[in-house]
């Protein structure tokens, strides 16, 4: 079986952090968010086959991947140009020409606690057209919306409702036949002018398709604000603990902590839930529940539930949340800030 990833997005809502890299490469855990869902699919799943679609800022993915023999995957690319149509269902449509039999989507701005193996093994029982991993959410109008049988059958889907039929949502996760190629070719933008794959699969449904719903318990983190970079950072962690690949002076960690290689960390206290990327210098400073990206310089801070961009230089913040983007500047004196973001 191969997997296909979808990496073509904006990242829109993550301004200022997708400004440089696609959202798919922002770090949490140490890691960008792609390598861990390749990982997982990999590891978790055992395909080694991978299609990743792409898009904005494609070629920071495809330096680090390149052919995936590093990360013991084939990887084959496919572009969304710019002009191209919008939707996932018009990404998903680049890739049929690489299809020939049964296949799952995994859309790169989730990351999964949950035994997704599960999914696949009721596809291969079931035999429906598509199997949707589907989770119940206080907030569903933020995603596609299905309504089910009592047999666990799909009987309708919609996306993103106003007034949702349900609190039962489709995550980023997906199993399809070829079948779903033929649906996306009869499908006309919706009212937000995109190709949305629930169209698809409900056109399936309406022609008699059978398509099933799987609940498999454990959590998932879709990356839609900063919040989710802590909020995955969180789930990360705690399932990981304490990594650091740098020496530390006259410093104490409250686990979990990652700090990434080469840092230089003084006189400080980490942790818990805080991540340093590569190349940092945190000096006389608290952080905790933060993510700091690449070759950031912290001293003399009490920063914590912040995500601080690569390249940044701060000084003197003490008790701010904070959402600083790549190439900061911020030092405060004397209750001033002089910023020069």
């Amino acid at each position: 079986m191969k997997c296909v990833i979808l990496a073509a997005g904006f990242g829109s809502r993550l301004q200022p952090f997708t400004s440089h890299r696609p959202k798919q490469m922002l770090p949490v855990g140490g890691k960008p968010i792609l390598l861990h869902g390749l990982e997982y699919i990999r590891d978790k799943l055992e395909i080694t086959d991978i299609i990743i679609v792409v898009g904005h800022q494609r070629q920071n993915i495809m330096d680090y991947f390149g052919d995936g023999q590093d990360f013991g995957v084939k990887i084959t690319y496919v572009v969304q140009h710019l002009n191209s149509k919008r939707g996932l269902a018009a990404a998903l449509q680049l890739v049929e020409e690489h299809i020939n039999s049964d296949f799952c989507l995994y859309l790169a701005d989730n990351l999964f606690g949950a035994d997704l193996r599960k999914v696949l093994d009721e596809h291969r029982e079931y035999r429906p057209s598509v199997t949707l991993h589907v989770e119940e959410h206080e907030n569903p109008s933020r995603f596609g919306v299905v309504i089910t049988d009592d047999k666990n059958n799909i009987t309708g889907v919609v996306e993103k409702p106003k007034n949702p039929p349900s609190n039962l949502v489709i995550t980023g996760f997906y199993v399809f036949s070829p079948v779903i190629f033929q649906a996306m070719g009869k499908l006309k933008p919706s009212a937000r002018g995109e190709y949305e794959l629930t169209d698809a699969i409900q056109i399936l449904i309406n022609e008699g398709q059978k398509v099933r719903a799987s609940t498999i318990s454990g959590w998932r983190q879709d990356f839609g604000y900063a919040d989710d970079i802590l909020s995955s950072n969180k789930h990360l962690m705690s399932d990981w603990g304490t990594t650091i690949n740098s020496e530390l002076e006259n410093c104490q960690i409250v686990e979990p902590v990652y700090i990434g290689k080469n840092c230089t960390v003084k006189n400080s206290i980490i942790g818990p839930y805080a991540t340093l990327g590569d190349n940092c210098v945190l000096e006389d400073s608290i952080i905790s529940e933060t993510v700091v990206l690449d070759e950031s310089n912290i001293v003399n801070c009490k920063i914590s539930n912040s995500v601080i961009g690569s390249k940044c230089s701060l000084e003197g913040l003490v008790n701010y949340n904070l959402r600083v983007g790549d190439y900061s500047q911020i030092k405060l004196a004397n209750g001033v800030a002089d910023n020069k973001a």
